[in-house]
């Protein structure tokens, strides 16, 4: 998935794993839930055992059962 104007991409791979290129920080972040701020956008993963594994300057790694993906403005 690749949000364009701002310039977020999303790599999932199935639903264990996702890549956010383009983060700009964390808003709030538990094990069934992560929000990512994102540019204008806020970026929401909803499911079970979620874990930030990496988080740089620009970029985050979630790991865990992803059964949602939600983009809010």
């Amino acid at each position: 998935m690749e949000q364009g104007k701002g310039g977020t991409l999303i790599t999932l791979t199935g639903n264990r794993s996702a890549v956010v290129d383009g983060c700009d920080g964390i808003i709030d972040y538990d094990a069934e839930k992560i929000l990512l701020r994102a540019g204008r956008l806020t970026v929401r993963f909803g499911g079970r055992d979620l874990a930030l594994r990496r988080l740089t300057e620009n970029s985050a790694v979630i790991e865990g059962f992803i059964s949602q993906v939600e983009y809010m403005v």
